[in-house]
């Protein structure tokens, strides 16, 4: 007689196991193994390879929230947008430290849904105690109540703060040469002070000039000061005309575009993996230290959850600042960020001064002013900014670790920013002191990130991704410039820097470099021109 049957026990694999199985089958691991490893079926291994393009497209949906792990099955709501509007404004009010319950969230949900969609009644979406767990389940939220989190106590937050940091830097055995910080910024990059832009020949200068294009900026640095990276710019166009034969990857910033020129969770997790990692590792190397980093950064809504920004090994990794502190203790937010901003403004003002014989008013310059400039003088400012500066920019926070004295932290970032002198450009645009402060302060409160209304959230989420209908089409038919034009002027720069008192070993052998280059191009181009040219004659 035949015994009695065994039966498999059920196993409940979540999203983040499939994920697992689905990199070992691409390593080439058999289903037999893989079977016997996880307690299922070869046809269960079957179907996840089935459905390996909808699970893959359903975790990098929900990477950011954090529900990766939990999630077992591929669903999602029956209504993806009053869903996705939902979870936007649930994090944009827990960034902004809101307690939050969950009557609140599904009163919320009804004034919502009723302003998405005005034709259904009232009746139609009654947000029910059903809804609100599966709402909590897919976006991995785990309680919802009503709590103060520090927002009655900010310097006291940032005490607490102090003695996680400090216990995580002792546990890591971190040095400031690996501890970062990142911070993001807006700036009115084509911005000029009121007076400049009012004159009596331009009726037009001030609905110009209030426009303020915004791009998005973030900076990053190490806490000794000796490292920083590239800045993060973005733009709303991925490509405008003016980037037209220039080769992206060699701008002297990380160019991302974004639809409204904000940071978002895809382009910070595209930094951290592409650029932050790799460059942080060569400079580790560069220094004999361990390849261990950690970077730390505030809780906004344009950030990934922390546990999504991990190399695999754990080595580097990031840490969130408490809500509400960010202005008492984060880096980059004490001073380094405006100063960064006044010298490009600086900058742009000595731009329009020598350049005021090309144009012909000020508007005319704004006009012509590309974000390619933009993305130049940026850089420019950024690498301004002194090493001492950057490293003292984190004593308010490392004073917990080397227990150091302090010192007249606010005055010594007052008087950095003081020295960005524009007493010159003031004498020669006649504006006054005032007109200055209103003009450096206009961006000030702006952040990387945006606050949504109800209004704007639903138009967010409404809209589809497609390429950019208002790109210009002159960029395809830029001027590209010749390979013996290229020659010709570094042969014509090169003799008039020799000529200069300012002219170092340095500088010279770079144009020399430069020259070859073009000059190589040239050469290459005529062989192949000739052998061309050879074909046709046969």
């Amino acid at each position: 007689l035949l015994g009695p049957l065994k039966f498999r026990k059920r196993v409940t694999l979540s999203i983040d196991t499939k994920l697992e199985i689905l990199k070992k089958l691409d390593s080439g691991v058999s289903l037999s193994n893989i079977a016997v490893e996880y307690g299922i079926g070869k046809s269960t291994i079957t179907d996840i390879r089935k459905s390996q393009e909808k699970i893959k497209q359903f975790a990098k949906e929900a990477k950011d929230n954090g529900t990766v792990k939990s999630r077992c099955i591929v669903r999602k709501a029956a209504d993806d947008a009053f869903d996705k509007a939902m979870h936007l404004w649930f994090a944009q009010e827990r960034s902004k430290g809101t307690p939050i319950s969950g009557v609140m969230v599904t009163e919320k949900a009804k004034v919502l849904y009723r302003e998405m969609y005005p034709d259904k009644g009232e009746n139609h979406f009654k947000a029910s105690t059903g809804w609100l767990c599966r709402f909590k389940n897919r976006h991995g939220i785990r309680q919802l109540r009503m709590q103060e989190e520090f927002l009655t106590s900010d310097w006291n937050a940032a005490g607490v703060f102090k003695n996680i940091f400090k216990s995580f830097i002792e546990q890591h055995e971190l040095t400031r040469d690996q501890v970062f910080n990142c911070d993001e910024t807006g700036l009115y990059w084509r911005l000029l002070p009121n007076k400049t832009l009012a004159d009596n020949s331009e009726k037009q200068g001030k609905n110009f000039k209030s426009s303020k294009d915004r791009v998005t900026l973030m900076a990053t640095a190490n806490a000794s000061g000796d490292f920083r990276l590239p800045l993060v710019f973005i733009h709303k166009k991925a490509k405008p005309p003016c980037f037209a034969n220039v080769t992206m990857s060699a701008l002297p910033v990380h160019y991302y575009s974004q639809r409204c020129a904000w940071m978002d969770k895809g382009i910070f997790s595209d930094w951290f993996f592409k650029h932050f990692v790799p460059l942080v590792k060569d400079y580790l190397t560069s220094k004999s230290l361990p390849i261990r980093a950690v970077l730390l950064m505030d809780n906004a809504p344009s950030h990934p959850a922390i546990e999504n920004l991990l190399t695999e090994d754990g080595s580097i990794r990031c840490l969130f600042l408490p809500r509400n502190v960010t202005s008492l203790i984060q880096p980059m937010d004490r001073s380094i960020l405006e100063n960064m901003k006044c010298r490009y403004k600086r900058n742009l003002l000595q731009r329009l001064l020598l350049g005021s014989m090309q144009f012909e008013s000020y508007t005319d310059f704004c006009k012509q002013l590309t974000i390619k400039d933009a993305v130049y003088m940026c850089a420019e400012s950024w690498s301004e900014i002194s090493a001492e500066s950057l490293r003292r920019s984190w004593n308010t926070l490392w004073r917990c670790i080397d227990n150091t004295e302090p010192d007249n932290l606010e005055n010594n970032e007052q008087m950095e920013i003081n020295q960005v002198d524009f007493s010159e450009e003031r004498q020669l645009l006649d504006i006054t002191m005032e007109e200055q402060e209103e003009w450096l302060n206009a961006d000030k409160h702006e952040n990387g990130h945006p606050i949504l209304s109800d209004h704007e959230i639903i138009e967010l989420v409404r809209e589809t991704a497609q390429p950019d209908s208002d790109s210009d089409k002159e960029g395809e038919n830029a001027k590209k410039i010749p390979h013996m034009q290229a020659e010709e002027c570094f042969t014509a720069c090169l003799q008039w820097l020799e000529q200069q008192p300012e002219a170092t070993p340095i500088n010279l052998m770079m144009l020399h470099k430069l020259r070859t280059l073009a000059a190589k191009k040239l050469v290459s181009n005529l062989k192949q021109s000739t052998i061309k040219d050879f074909f046709k004659s046969t």
